[in-house]
C-alpha cells in the first residue's frame, strides 16, 4: 500500500567512505543529464532481469575497468530510465564502493517498498 504524498528515496553520502564513489558519480550524473533524472524528476524501477541486463549492456558494454573496478551507470540499470549512453553516465570506481551502493539500493526497495514500475528519488547528501 502507498502512503500518499510519501516518495520514496535512496540516500548516499559524500561522507560515507563505503559509497563516496558512487555518491559523487550520482551527484554529478544528476547535474549533467537534461531533467536530472533521480532527483527533479522519479527514477522508476523495474524487475525483469533480461532488461536490466541489456541496460547494462548498453551502458557498460564496451567499458574494460580494470582489476578491482567496476563499471558504473546512472540511471540505475534496474530502472525504465537507465540503458540509454545519450542519457546517462559511466564511470569506472571500486567495486566495493559499487557494490555496496548497490546493496544500499536493493535494502532500499525492500524497506521502503519500492515495486516493479514504482516512481522513486535519489538522494545525494
Amino acid at each position: 500500500m502507498r502512503l500518499p504524498g510519501f516518495a520514496p528515496t535512496f540516500s548516499l553520502s559524500h561522507t560515507d567512505p563505503k559509497v563516496n564513489e558512487s555518491a559523487t558519480h550520482i551527484a554529478d550524473a544528476q547535474r549533467a543529464i537534461t531533467g536530472h533524472p533521480g532527483a527533479s524528476t522519479p527514477l522508476h524501477r523495474i524487475t525483469d532481469e533480461r532488461t536490466i541486463s541489456k541496460h547494462r549492456s548498453a551502458m557498460c558494454g564496451r567499458s574494460h575497468a580494470p582489476s578491482g573496478k567496476d563499471c558504473d551507470e546512472y540511471p540505475f540499470a534496474a530502472t525504465k530510465e537507465g540503458g540509454n549512453p545519450r542519457r546517462g553516465s559511466i564511470r569506472v570506481i571500486s567495486a566495493g564502493d559499487n557494490r555496496t551502493a548497490d546493496a544500499l539500493l536493493g535494502s532500499c526497495y525492500k524497506s521502503q517498498r519500492v515495486l516493479n514500475s514504482d516512481a522513486y528519488y535519489v538522494h545525494i547528501k
